[in-house]
C-alpha cells in the first residue's frame, strides 16, 4: 500500500534539505505516481529540482540548468504557499541554481501546519 502525500512531502523534504537529492526524489516520486492536479505538479517540479542539484554536484551544468528550467516550468503556475512549501521563497533560488549561483546547500521551507488558502 503506498504512503500518502504528506508523508511522501515530508520525507523528501527532510532528504532534500539533508543533501540527499536522490533519496529525496524517491520519497517525492512514490506520492508523484498517484498525485493528480496541483499536488502532481509541485512534486514534479521538486523532483526536477532534486535531479537538476545531482546533476549539478556531478559537474553536468548543461544538464543542471536543463532540470532546474523544467522545474520551473511546473512550480511556476503554483501558488506561493503550495501544500506548505514556500514556493515563493524557492522559485528563485532555483532560478539562481540554474544560472550556477549560490553553491551553498540548499534548503526547502515547509511549513508544518497547512495555511488557509493553502493548495
Amino acid at each position: 500500500m503506498p504512503r500518502g502525500f504528506d508523508t511522501c512531502l515530508a520525507e523528501g523534504v527532510a532528504l532534500f534539505n539533508a543533501g540527499h537529492f536522490h533519496e529525496a526524489h524517491e520519497a517525492w516520486e512514490e506520492a508523484w505516481l498517484y498525485e493528480r492536479g496541483p499536488r502532481r505538479l509541485l512534486l514534479q517540479g521538486l523532483i526536477l529540482v532534486a535531479a537538476g542539484w545531482l546533476k549539478r554536484d556531478a559537474g553536468n551544468a548543461r544538464g543542471a540548468w536543463t532540470l532546474f528550467s523544467r522545474a520551473l516550468d511546473r512550480l511556476e503556475s503554483l501558488p506561493p504557499l503550495c501544500e506548505g512549501v514556500d514556493l515563493g521563497r524557492l522559485r528563485p533560488q532555483v532560478a539562481c541554481w540554474r544560472e550556477g549561483g549560490a553553491s551553498a546547500r540548499p534548503q526547502l521551507a515547509r511549513l508544518s501546519t497547512h495555511q488557509a488558502g493553502d493548495s
